[in-house]
């Protein structure tokens, strides 16, 4: 609707030139017997008694700038009219060359308006120039006429700041329409009295539904909160766009809309005030982004990085705990430099694997082909093996399975099924109680015949200390002379404990 008014306003002005050129021109070869002129006296009758006159009476009166020109370009006539427009007395303007009046970069066009206008009638837009250097847009419109038998140009010009000014607005306003339904973040336009009055297609997406019209604390139900700090924004929406409407401007706030459907996101916010070109304020601006993901991943990072901490301190007491316990169990330099280097290369195989699944869960039966492989003969497939059903271990639960196995490992190559070529072991495990308990049984075959007491070594106190504080279970050892037969029984495990700290800790007493 707009554009259409914009192009019959133009339409208008072409009309009221083309009424123009042709009444001055029917006065001035004597076409018309006498006119009526309304002046601030009333209208008043002008009776043609010579071409002059009434040419003159007319267009002293006209709200256009008309002057005579010469085919040089020289300004013979201008009515007083043109000379308001370029703010300069008519002293200074007849008898100078039109092109003085002109923006020097329509020189061109205005030699090739003279040209044309000698043989016919042309219309043209122009910038004329006022002598401190502003431009005012016009419309000329020239044509040929005669004076005293003479040749000359009738030149009528019609200001068009008006109309250029009221483009720049249409044009920015279609320029501010396409920025609002392409962006992909929250934006909203109020007018003074905090009404909506343009919102993007992201907004209106947001909340799912217009929001044009309504007052900007009702559209959007934002929870602020105020940072106490001078020249921070007011908790209650209505004093914060109270102050945005004053000329106040916050960028990066967090916060958040309420709305069922919104209650989970985060946003950041900003906001400022809208001026016209006289400084006055028209309304504010406000955006919305959202940074529901990036608050995601900072909860998740200071999650991680505390979960990181945590493990760190548990590992460091797993390898104090062992090597003050291997230490303190072993007979000689070398025989606890063997026991600790297995036992670090157990923690070492259970944190591989929780690296590579990024300490999320584990399958039993992953960590027990893991930790059996330096004991698999290849020609052999019957001298270790394992069944059992799908199990899931949580994190917590690896590394005291994993340090589990390789000391049972480690014993069943001292003294056990790995110790002699006919030697086997069977591992199966399942589970109890309605799904609710897993039971592992360890079971060697053919070893050398077990001799002596094997219920004292440090290997023993850590496989019953780690199933019975970080599994909560227990541990049921039986050293027969067939071999050994471990059976370990304990709840399904869960995200809890506090790792091997605690239960090596114990193993001291």
């Amino acid at each position: 609707m707009a554009d259409d008014a914009r192009d019959q306003e133009l339409a208008d002005l072409r009309t009221r030139l083309a009424e123009a050129e042709e009444t001055l021109r029917a006065i001035y070869h004597g076409a018309i017997d006498a006119l009526v002129v309304r002046g601030p006296d009333g209208p008043q009758i002008f009776t043609l008694r010579g071409a002059q006159e009434p040419y003159r009476a007319l267009v002293e009166r006209m709200h256009e700038g008309a002057l005579t020109v010469a085919p040089d370009g020289t300004i013979l006539y201008s009515n007083r009219h043109f000379a308001v427009l370029l703010e300069c007395a008519l002293e200074q303007i007849i008898g100078k060359p039109l092109a003085t009046f002109v923006a020097p970069h329509e020189s061109a066009a205005v030699a090739a308006l003279l040209t044309d206008a000698a043989g016919r009638s042309v219309r043209r837009e122009l910038s004329l120039a006022r002598s401190d250097k502003s431009m005012i847009p016009v419309l000329a419109a020239a044509g040929p006429l005669v004076v005293d038998d003479m040749s000359a140009l009738l030149l009528i010009v019609t200001d068009l700041t008006a109309q250029k000014h009221s483009e720049e607005i249409a044009a920015a306003e279609r320029f501010a329409r396409s920025i609002l339904e392409q962006a992909t973040d929250f934006v909203l336009v109020t007018d003074r009295a905090g009404r909506v009055t343009k919102a993007s297609w992201a907004a209106e997406r947001l909340l799912n539904r217009p929001l044009v019209g309504q007052a900007l604390t009702e559209a959007v139900p934002l929870e602020l909160a105020t940072s106490g700090a001078p020249g921070g924004p007011e908790a209650a929406p209505d004093a914060f766009l109270a102050a945005v409407l004053a000329g106040k401007s916050f960028h990066g706030l967090e916060t958040r809309i309420r709305h069922d459907d919104l209650a989970e996101r985060h946003f950041l916010l900003s906001a400022g005030p809208l001026y016209d070109n006289e400084a006055h304020g028209i309304g504010c601006i406000l955006t919305l982004t959202d940074i529901t993901d990036r608050k995601r991943a900072e909860e998740q990072q200071t999650t991680l990085v505390a979960e990181l901490n945590h493990r760190v301190k548990n590992i460091l007491a797993v390898v104090q705990s062992v090597a003050w316990q291997t230490l303190s169990n072993s007979p000689s330099l070398a025989a606890f430099k063997d026991a600790f280097d297995g036992r670090l290369k157990a923690i070492s195989l259970a944190h591989d694997i929780l690296t590579q699944i990024r300490w999320g869960n584990v399958e039993l039966e992953r960590l027990v082909a893991q930790s059996l492989a330096p004991y698999c003969d290849p020609q052999r497939k019957t001298k270790v093996t394992w069944s059992g059903p799908p199990l899931s271990l949580p994190a917590k639960a690896v590394v005291p399975l994993a340090m589990v196995l390789h000391e049972l490992s480690t014993n069943a190559a001292k003294y056990g099924a790995f110790a002699s070529k006919a030697g086997s072991l069977a591992l199966t495990w399942q589970l109890l109680d309605n799904d609710t308990s897993v039971q592992l049984a360890w079971t060697e075959r053919d070893g050398p015949p077990l001799t002596g007491d094997h219920h004292a070594g440090f290997g023993t106190k850590l496989i019953s200390r780690v199933i019975a504080y970080d599994l909560r279970g227990q541990a049921d050892l039986q050293f027969d002379r067939e071999g050994l037969r471990c059976v370990l029984s304990f709840p399904m495990p869960v995200e809890r404990g506090q790792g091997l700290g605690p239960a090596l800790a114990r193993i001291r007493r």
